[in-house]
């Protein structure tokens, strides 16, 4: 697949043409930008997915004046303002990267086109989404049912490494609970 990991992923999901690969590949571009550099500000319209190759980023929004982490993407994850994307408006979500990271990047508008195109795409693209759905679940049953250690637990192995690497004010703040929380539980007291 060229060496491309965002091929070779969704290729993972449906077969792909020569051609299709070609032509995703033709829209598909990498840079490496440093820790906090943003990637969407609140309140931009989101034109672009990115793929984070290596590195760490978050999606974050304010509620009533607080910060709030609401997912992450760490080494070989998918993160973009899915709603802004669909409806076109602006997006009440930031994106920042924690730390230097590896990214490829493609225009959502671009992709569509060449999912019209390449059905082969479109069908990878809906698995895609399905298990991006799967997810989505899980985390809302994560945050009704779970416990702060069960949802520390979950967090620890939906994004792998993430705990040496993410400042905790952001776990805590994904996880729905406070920075000493996440440091009794690191430290076995709770």
């Amino acid at each position: 697949m060229r060496n491309n990991p965002v091929i070779e992923l969704i290729a993972k999901l449906n077969p792909l043409s020569e051609k299709c690969i070609q032509d995703f590949l033709n829209i598909i571009s990498f840079d490496i930008l440093p820790k906090n550099a943003v990637l969407l500000e609140i309140g931009q319209r989101a034109r672009s997915m990115y793929f984070i190759k290596k590195g760490l980023a978050r999606a974050y929004y304010y509620h009533d004046g607080k910060e709030v982490t609401d997912y992450f993407a760490v080494d070989g994850q998918f993160i973009g303002a899915v709603p802004s994307l669909i409806n076109g408006l602006p997006s009440n979500k930031g994106i920042h990267l924690i730390e230097t990271s590896e990214i490829y990047q493609f225009s959502s508008e671009a992709f569509e086109a060449c999912c019209l195109q390449h059905h082969d795409l479109e069908r990878a693209t809906r698995r895609l989404t399905a298990f991006a759905l799967l997810e989505e679940q899980e985390r809302i049953e994560s945050l009704r049912f779970y416990s702060v250690r069960e949802k520390y637990d979950l967090v620890a192995r939906k994004y792998p490494g993430i705990m040496n690497r993410c400042p905790l004010q952001y776990i805590a703040s994904y996880i729905g609970t406070s920075q000493v929380s996440i440091s009794r539980i690191r430290a076995g007291t709770q």
